[in-house]
């Protein structure tokens, strides 16, 4: 078995065709998550249960850039003119891709400022299309 990395040199997300790279001070500046669940199970009062499916239950991705940047400033215009998202995301050296269409983002974060600290910029983007694959050996 050999060594991977996961570094943020060997990440290249790319919203919209633009490869951002300005990552901020997150332990985690890239995050995604399902929005809904993939399945329920929903179970009677006897032994009687059933299987809901969800064909697709959707993607949420946080991105953590650094304030100031050009890549926040995009980022910032593509919220503040409600644009359509399309984001692409790959790991260098394994195979995990991901591909986001019909996205929208939903919100940015907090900004902490004028303090002994500067909080990252802050974008939640929800997509209704995701495929990935998780990789492996």
């Amino acid at each position: 078995m050999s060594q991977t990395s996961f570094s943020n040199d060997l990440t290249v997300v790319t919203v919209n065709g633009r490869r951002l790279t300005a990552w901020g001070q997150a332990a985690s500046p890239y995050t995604d998550d399902p929005i809904d669940q993939k399945s329920t199970l929903v179970r009677g009062m006897g032994s009687a249960s059933m299987r809901l499916d969800r064909s697709n239950p959707g993607r949420r991705v946080t991105l953590y850039l650094m304030p100031g940047t050009p890549d926040h400033t995009y980022m910032q215009s593509l919220f503040t003119s409600n644009a359509n998202i399309t984001l692409t995301y790959q790991q260098i050296g394994t195979s995990e891709v991901a591909t986001g269409t019909e996205g929208v983002i939903t919100n940015d974060g907090q900004n902490a400022r004028a303090g002994t600290t500067v909080s990252d910029g802050q974008y939640i983007i929800e997509f209704n299309g995701w495929t990935q694959s998780q990789g492996g050996e």
